[in-house]
């Protein structure tokens, strides 16, 4: 499937939005961690760690964790 460049201008623009702890919190989720494991990584509750997850996939438009991972690939956010 090939990436339309509207459409990764549009991703661009809402990785952009992500704070710098969304942006932490989405490259653990990227390595497949838990909002448990995520908040024990980061020392904070895992009631923050899904709050955070829950605004990561309203920014990026997405309903699930692999989608968001696949944005954050795509826009150079983390490795594949």
């Amino acid at each position: 499937m090939m990436n339309h460049p509207n459409l990764q201008v549009h991703e661009n623009f809402r990785v952009a939005t992500l704070s710098q702890r969304e942006r932490e919190v989405l490259a653990l989720v990227s390595e497949g961690l838990t909002a448990k494991e995520i908040a024990n990584t980061l020392h904070i509750a895992p009631k923050t760690a899904g709050t955070h997850m829950r605004r990561i996939y309203e920014k990026l438009g997405v309903n699930k964790a692999v989608v968001a991972m696949r944005v954050a690939i795509r826009c150079g956010l983390v490795a594949a």
